[in-house]
């Protein structure tokens, strides 16, 4: 049955909250009601009954005549679904340390809050009027007992959370200790590790130690881990923080067949992909193609043979106006418990750190669990591509880690990035 929900109008600008009065009670215009100006949607905040609908007015003047939101709390003629709306959309501060070892980095297990069950960086809420950095340190000591030194800052991000109508934004800082044994916080922490890079982003689901591990991953120099590349990287390139999207090869850009695509002969683009991938291209997505290459894992093809086949497929692609940037392909044995062979993130590691993506923008397209399970490891948007008959067939796996998109085919999965952006 639908549940039929009161729709109301967070309109706000500049911090002035625009208001009606009823009966003596300043409250949210209801989304039937008219108002005297155009809106642009914004988001939307769901607390059970109430839908509030945020939006920005088109104004041509700072409205001063409308309510201050800082003012709204101190007021007893005010709604109360607007002072919770308005309590909402203040973001939470939280601080964590990436505290390096190697390429390793320190991990604790939660034993409550969003986290409960998983592994995070430690860190928490800032105090009031707490600067971040001071906070970092305060909850490290706090949590596990150590005592840390802070590198720099890797990242600011900012997230909502699952069934909250709330953002918080995060500091992660890198950071090392001297400490070889820590002191848990009994009430908080199951335990303290130390992981690499890419084993750490599987076991977190925590948006902001995600985004800031692949941040990390960039510092390394050199990277803990190799993978095979095409080669068309321009050598010394520096490129801006920017969108990317990850693409699959096999059954996303063109069409898979019983004991792999073994010779150029063997490789048929799928029809509308070239010009799929060319409409990203030209939306300013950088374009990087990961796959496992089972092929080549299982020694069927030596490397060689498969360059010649990539060369046919950027050739196809090129000729609808898509720019490949880079090519990363998993060199170990199939069976190798490698940092890169999906649904492990390594080739998306490689990718990002190479062309300088922002993991908080960029997509994983693939046809498989395994390439949905590898973008969401590294903070990306995924799309599954199927038909109806193969998202029947992995429809249990897609309920337990859902893709942010559903596509029949890489035109699909390009239009719903597209219309995203």
């Amino acid at each position: 049955m639908t549940r039929n929900r009161r729709e109301h109008l967070f309109v706000e600008t500049d911090g002035q909250v625009y208001l009606v009065q009823d009966r003596g009670v300043w409250r949210f215009p209801r989304g039937s009601e008219k108002v005297p100006f155009e809106v642009d949607e914004s988001g939307r905040m769901d607390f059970g009954d109430d839908l509030v609908v945020r939006a920005k007015p088109r104004l041509s003047y700072h409205p001063e005549e409308w309510f201050n939101r800082d003012d709204l709390f101190s007021r007893s003629d005010v709604d109360g679904l607007v002072k919770k709306a308005v309590y909402m959309t203040m973001p939470r501060l939280v601080a964590e340390a990436a505290i390096v070892r190697g390429h390793d980095v320190l991990m604790v297990k939660a034993k409550r809050g969003f986290s409960r069950g998983y592994w995070n960086l430690p860190g928490g809420f800032l105090d009031f009027g707490e600067p971040p950095d001071v906070a970092v340190e305060r909850e490290v000591e706090e949590e596990i007992g150590a005592d840390i030194t802070l590198e720099g800052l890797l990242g600011v991000y900012h997230s909502g959370f699952p069934g909250k109508p709330t953002y918080t934004m995060g500091f992660v800082y890198r950071a090392r200790t001297k400490d070889t044994t820590f002191r848990l916080k009994e009430d908080e922490i199951e335990a303290a590790e130390w992981f690499p890079v890419h084993k750490g982003l599987v076991l977190t689901r925590n948006p902001f130690v995600r985004w800031g591990l692949v941040d990390l991953f960039r510092q390394f120099d050199p990277p803990p881990f190799e993978v095979t590349r095409h080669g068309l990287l321009a050598k010394g390139k520096a490129w801006p923080r920017g969108p990317a999207v990850f693409l699959d090869r096999d059954g996303v850009i063109n069409r898979g067949r019983p004991g792999y695509v073994r010779t150029p002969e063997h490789f048929e683009l799928l029809e509308g992909a070239p010009e799929a991938i060319a409409g990203l291209t030209r939306a300013g997505y950088r374009i990087a193609i990961v796959s496992n290459q089972d092929a080549m894992g299982w020694k069927l093809i030596p490397e060689r043979q498969l360059r010649r086949i990539h060369e046919k497929m950027i050739e196809g692609l090129a000729a609808a106006g898509a720019r490949v940037e880079e090519i990363y392909v998993c060199p170990h044995h199939v069976l190798a418990d490698c940092p890169c062979r999906k649904p492990r993130p390594g080739l998306l590691l490689a990718g990002a750190r190479d062309l300088n993506a922002d993991p908080a923008e960029s997509w994983m397209v693939g046809d498989k669990v395994s390439d949905v399970a590898a973008g969401k490891a590294i903070g990306a948007r995924t799309v599954f591509v199927g038909d109806a008959t193969r998202r029947k067939r992995f429809a249990k796996d897609l309920r337990a880690s859902p893709p942010d998109a559903l596509a029949k085919d890489v035109r699909e999965a390009a239009a719903a990035i597209l219309g995203r952006s």
